[in-house]
């Protein structure tokens, strides 16, 4: 990716199954993706979104109370693939 690129204000991320806060259809811990989504915002250089991304988890965490290495920051591509609206 350019680092000169401009990048939506999205911020996608996959919880662990080890946070607990998902489960397959045997009940079984699964893991699960959400987002922070700035709709409307400013376009961002890679760079700068870079650095949102990684501190949008680090507040995502301790909102959740969830230990941040069960957090990974993925890209929107993949959160659009691997997420469904129920």
């Amino acid at each position: 990716m350019n680092k000169n690129q401009k990048l939506e204000p999205r911020f996608c991320y996959r919880i662990s199954a080890n946070a607990g806060l998902a489960h397959d259809g045997e009940g079984n811990n699964a893991p699960c993706f959400t987002q922070a989504n700035f709709e409307g915002g400013n376009l961002l250089r890679k760079v700068d979104y870079d650095s949102a991304h990684e501190k949008l988890k680090i507040d995502l965490s301790k909102q959740l109370n969830i230990p941040i290495e069960y957090f990974e920051c993925i890209s929107q591509e993949e959160f659009d693939k691997n997420h469904q609206d129920d």
